[in-house]
């Protein structure tokens, strides 16, 4: 749980950084994403700068045939301070950035918790991750979304930690309307 506050105290502190007037990214914006279900606010704090929250429902299954079958739905927060640096030569090309369509560069927590939101399949342990990554999102005018993301992470556990690969890709709506 100390992890989970953590992480909102790093969202709650650079959502109050001071912004700068003219902004290339959007003031708000809320995704609905899939494959898994999501929902992501981010938040636009300078030029081609954001923050994020996202919250997002992971699903595990264990069985076997003859055996009892164990599941679970476990919550995983990822927060990242973006910045989305070909917005200018976006613009320059005639290309969109509504709804933050740009490439970016980010620093990423992630925290996933060991006990299901419901079910009775148990996690070993909760993990925390940080670590860069390269994105690009693109939306579209009625509010579809694509996003891919990769980096490499530094992880911890409980009993474990060490490097891997941070990976993400997720489609969706934004919400509400963009510029």
């Amino acid at each position: 749980m100390e992890n989970f506050k953590f992480l909102f105290i790093f969202f709650v502190c650079t959502v109050y950084v001071n912004a700068q007037t003219q902004k290339n990214v959007e003031d708000h914006q809320v995704q609905l994403g899939l494959p898994v279900p999501a929902i992501l606010y981010e938040k636009g704090l300078g030029k081609n700068t954001t923050a994020s929250l996202e919250l997002v429902v992971g699903f595990g299954l264990r069985g076997c045939s003859g055996c009892e079958t164990d599941f679970g739905v476990y919550p995983t927060l990822r927060g990242q301070f973006r910045y989305y640096y070909n917005m200018e030569r976006r613009l320059d090309k005639g290309k969109n950035i509504s709804g933050n369509s740009g490439n970016y560069i980010a620093a990423v927590m992630v925290y996933q918790d060991a006990n299901p939101i419901f079910g009775d399949l148990e996690l070993a342990e909760s993990i925390i991750g940080v670590g860069p990554v390269y994105g690009l999102q693109r939306t579209y005018k009625r509010g579809f979304f694509y996003r891919l993301e990769g980096g490499v992470g530094y992880f911890s556990t409980q009993s474990d930690n060490g490097l891997g690969p941070i990976l993400s890709a997720r489609v969706g709506w934004v919400l509400g309307k963009r510029r």
